[in-house]
């Protein structure tokens, strides 16, 4: 009995560490084409939250901005990827948000279900991503783009919190990239100076 809880504990733990990635690519070409800018994710706010009980403390720091900053580096599009740096000349600000659909009487019996299984059972959610990336030279907006994803998810304990959102962030990187290349906004812009 003991090595059957092991092994399905082990099971648990090994197949549930992310969630799959389910929202599309979009394609753009390759290769660096763009000088150097500088983001700046949801005004420099990094949301922080520190709850204590009676057996401890647990911290959670968003991971958005790192999830965009990592995003930007992977396409390898662009010669350098700051953050927050104000003298930069070009600035992709990004506004990034996550809302719940459904009621909150729903998602609340949800949580307080989760709580007294100690989130050993997946309760399925529905979020609405949503993002906003505005590209600027100095303080002129060239260009506003929004996008938006919808996402089910599993919250268990043994899923990533944050990887949906990591998954939805990549996949409006990506977006971003290709409307830029087919509106030729920064080459234009380069090409003029």
């Amino acid at each position: 009995m003991f090595r059957l809880f092991c092994s399905l504990f082990l099971v648990l733990f090994v197949s549930g560490c992310a969630a799959p990635n389910k929202f599309s690519s979009h394609k753009y070409s390759p290769g660096t084409e763009y000088p150097y800018i500088s983001l700046t994710v949801n005004d420099g706010y990094v949301r922080q939250s520190l709850n204590c009980g009676q057996f401890g403390c647990a911290t959670y720091v968003d991971q958005t901005h790192l999830f965009v900053l990592d995003a930007f580096r992977a396409t390898d599009k662009f010669q350098r990827v700051e953050i927050n740096n104000g003298l930069a000349r070009f600035k992709v600000v990004v506004g990034f948000e996550r809302q719940e659909r459904g009621s909150e009487a729903v998602s609340f019996g949800k949580m307080m279900l989760g709580a007294l299984t100690l989130f050993l059972l997946p309760m399925p959610y529905e979020y609405n991503y949503e993002g906003r990336f505005s590209i600027m030279e100095g303080g002129d907006i060239l260009e506003d783009y929004r996008y938006r994803r919808e996402s089910d998810e599993l919250k268990f304990l043994f899923v990533d919190e944050q990887s949906a959102k990591k998954h939805a962030i990549a996949s409006m990187v990506d977006n971003f990239l290709q409307d830029i290349e087919s509106d030729n906004v920064l080459r234009a812009k380069l090409a003029a100076n």
